[in-house]
This record gives structure tokens, sequence and C-alpha cells, in this order.
């Protein structure tokens, strides 16, 4: 297992409690209808497209965009979530494209998968470090936009038919369940 698969199980899987509203369950659910992406704007749709890719990347299986998370997302964004938390989404799009010029001097769509991984975890790191001081300053904090679109983009993928038929393994009854199961080299992690 190459480098990139496994950072991709790896942002599929970790942390994998999903914090989102029940609605989100019920909307997953439905038929997927292209009209209704209204809430983003053309730049902003891009920018999901590229967070997204770069949080989960094609390697032997589909990356976020052939797995169609990112109209997900954005149906998602507006039909389920809080006033407060779809601001957190747009503004933080715009911020964390901003910062990534500042600190590599080139757009996220530009930097190698490696850099977006460094770039984003140092983002993330960041981003904990000013939440983890305004709340010790007494100012309650809601999720940070990283966080928040992680979920998003983990949730929209696993629930997608590609995410669970190509890359993950479906089995709609596994017989029974085995904690410590070893892993074989190249055996995909099973969907639920």
């Amino acid at each position: 297992m190459d480098r990139r698969e496994l950072l991709k199980i790896m942002a599929v899987t970790a942390s994998s409690s999903v914090a989102l509203p029940k609605s989100v369950f019920a909307r997953i659910g439905e038929t997927f209808d292209p009209s209704q992406l209204t809430f983003f704007r053309p730049s902003q749709r891009k920018q999901v497209a590229i967070l997204a890719e770069a949080i989960i990347p094609k390697t032997d299986t589909p990356g976020a965009i052939e797995a169609g998370v990112p109209g997900w997302i954005e149906l998602l964004v507006k039909d389920c979530l809080e006033p407060e938390d779809q601001d957190i989404i747009t503004q933080g799009l715009a911020q964390i494209m901003k910062s990534c010029v500042k600190q590599t001097s080139k757009a996220m769509d530009k930097l190698n998968p490696e850099e977006q991984v460094t770039f984003l975890t140092n983002y993330h790191e960041q981003t904990l470090l000013k939440r983890e001081q305004l709340i010790k300053a007494g100012s309650p904090q809601r999720k940070t936009f990283l966080h928040q679109f992680k979920e998003l983009t983990k949730f929209c993928y696993v629930n997608s038919e590609i995410g669970a038929t190509q890359a993950f393994d479906f089995t709609l009854v596994p017989g029974k369940w085995i904690p410590d199961m070893p892993l074989k080299p190249g055996m995909k992690p099973y969907s639920m």
C-alpha cells in the first residue's frame, strides 16, 4: 500500500465521529440533482472540489471528485447546516485558500499531493491552537472549518456508490465481527 492510499484510508477513517445534523442522513439517501447546486459561487465550487480531492485523492481507487463529493457537500451545506455552520464553510474556504498562497506562495491546486498534506496538517494545527486559546479566554467556539469540512468530505465519500463499492468492500452481512482481524496487503477495509 503506497503512502497516498494510506493517507486516503486515514482521511476516511480517522476521527470518524460524525457530528452532522440528522437531516444530512436523510438527504444523502436522495437522488443527486445537479440543478440544486445553487449555494456556492463558481469560485467556491472549484475550491470545494480542490479541497475535497486533497483530503481524499484519487489513487488506485477513485477520489472525492469521482465520487461526487463536491456536489453533495454543496447540497448538504445548503439544506442541512445551520446558518452559523454555513458561514464557517463559506468563510473558511476563502481563508484556507488565502492562507495556502500566503504560506506556500502557490494556490492549493498547484501544490503536489505531499505539499497539500503538509499544508493541510499545519493549517489544521494552527486553527486548533487558535480555537483552544479562544476557549481558554472564555469565548465559546464552534468547530473549525477544516474539521467540519473533513467530516462532510468523509461522510459524502463513504456514502457514495463509488466510495462504498470501489474504495471499500461492501458486504451486506459480513458475518461475525472479528475485532483484531489481520489485514493482508492490498485488502480493502469494509464499508457499513
